[in-house]
């Protein structure tokens, strides 16, 4: 259930960053290389606290890892190239 709420909050910030970025005249690729960023750190963090204080393990935090962040940037990837055809 967390995972599922984490990539949730991915997507939701993923939305904001897109629209207020318009709102305030930066690129929509600008906005797309900021949200990938801080969602790698997110991701990374989200890790470190699952490793540290869950005692869950290196290995199954990265393959949760992965998920948590592709999701969320895989919708970017989708989004940018629909929105270019347009």
């Amino acid at each position: 259930m967390h995972t599922t709420i984490i990539i949730f909050f991915g997507l939701i910030l993923l939305t904001l960053m897109l629209y207020i970025g318009e709102r305030i005249g930066f690129s929509r690729q600008t906005m797309a290389y900021s949200f990938a960023a801080l969602w790698l750190a997110l991701t990374v963090i989200n890790g470190a606290v699952g490793v540290v204080h869950a005692g869950q393990p290196v290995g199954a935090e990265l393959v949760i890892g992965s998920m948590v962040f592709g999701v969320p940037v895989a919708a970017m990837v989708l989004y940018m190239v629909l929105s270019a055809e347009s």
